[in-house]
């Protein structure tokens, strides 16, 4: 299979966007975890940033390692 100029860059473009969104998520989850026990934050918070933050990674792996065509 060959790939055009066009869509190896549209192909390196989307895999760098993946890496931007799977940073974010390591970020999102590691600023969460080191944040939880601090008073005033409501447990309920916590659940829902490791939630958005899990979903990030998920989809920031997925944006990287996909084949496209």
């Amino acid at each position: 299979m060959t790939f055009t100029a066009q869509q190896s860059r549209v192909d390196a473009l989307v895999r760098m966007l993946g890496l931007v969104v799977l940073a974010f998520g390591i970020a999102m989850v590691y600023l969460t975890y080191g944040n939880a026990t601090v008073p005033g934050i409501a447990p309920e918070i916590v659940t829902i940033n490791y939630s958005l933050g899990l979903l990030l990674l998920v989809v920031g792996l997925f944006a990287t390692f996909a084949k496209f065509k």
